[in-house]
């Protein structure tokens, strides 16, 4: 005789309480409950029943839809944090006023006229490199290429 969901879910109940409290799961417990119950209605209609018993595999599969939950959640509450105010001035000062590239200048013997270009429209104008190779009629890696050596040269020079 094939039992009903409801029946099923009644039955089940105490085991998917057990596994969120061997998880230690202590905040929204009835998000956890819900998803361990469209875990077991998916797995009332997909498990072979010839391949197990039905219990160990409910058991592993709530589990396991419950640990991954988990660890997404964790992985989303770590990238996306709350703050109660943002800094005044938590950005860099913009470079794209003529003083701000002046102090660039006694770096300009050192780069080529190519490396110029990207320093004072990367750095200064604050452009994208996919628009300065657009702009000089070249490919995104020559651009690269010359962010590549003019960094490498300033970081020689400073570190002098």
């Amino acid at each position: 005789m094939e039992s009903t969901f409801e029946e099923v879910l009644i039955q089940y109940t105490p085991m998917i309480h057990h596994i969120i409290k061997s998880l230690n799961i202590y905040k929204d417990k009835d998000q956890y409950f819900h998803e361990a119950t469209i875990v077991l209605w998916e797995i009332m209609h997909t498990q072979d029943h010839q391949k197990g018993s039905f219990t160990s595999y409910a058991y592993s599969s709530i589990k396991g839809k419950l640990l991954n939950h988990l660890k997404n959640e964790v992985k989303w509450e770590s990238n996306h944090a709350f703050v109660e105010h943002l800094p005044e001035q938590s950005y860099l000062p913009s470079l794209s006023d003529m003083e701000s590239l002046e102090g660039l200048e006694k770096y300009a013997p050192l780069l080529t006229g190519k490396q110029k270009t990207w320093l004072i429209a990367y750095i200064g104008q604050g452009r994208k490199i996919e628009e300065i190779a657009l702009q000089e009629g070249v490919s995104i890696s020559a651009v690269k290429s010359w962010r590549t050596e003019a960094l490498r040269k300033l970081r020689k020079e400073l570190v002098k």
